[in-house]
């Protein structure tokens, strides 16, 4: 099992350009196959969002990787959390891609970056 979090708020990468938007990209490294809970959510209003999909290898008729586009980041700081059932360890590939308002990348975090609290 994986656990990883991630405080998501518009100043998480301390650049002068605030965060606007988030892409997650989950990438399978593994043989066989797991599921994958992905799920935002914020002190004031509980949960804001939740994924809950399989991902694979190819053979097992699995997606390979999954993508979520356009989270949006506001001021307010609410939790990422990205949870598999898989015991291997580094059988995910998590990178988030941190956009402005106007779409330009501002920088990509994977998972080494985030904080795991099992493996």
């Amino acid at each position: 099992m994986a656990v990883y979090l991630l405080v998501m708020h518009e100043s998480m990468l301390q650049t002068a350009i605030p965060v606007r938007y988030v892409d997650i990209e989950v990438a399978w490294v593994g043989d066989d196959e797991a599921d994958v809970f992905i799920g935002g959510r914020n002190e004031v209003g509980g949960e804001i969002y939740r994924y809950l999909f399989q991902i694979g290898s190819e053979h097992h008729g699995c997606l390979r990787n999954y993508v979520i586009p356009n989270l949006d980041v506001s001021s307010a700081g609410w939790e990422l959390r990205i949870i598999t059932n898989y015991s291997r360890p580094y059988h995910l590939a998590v990178r988030l891609y941190c956009r402005s308002a106007y779409g330009q990348t501002l920088g990509v975090l994977t998972e080494h970056q985030m904080t795991k609290l099992a493996d």
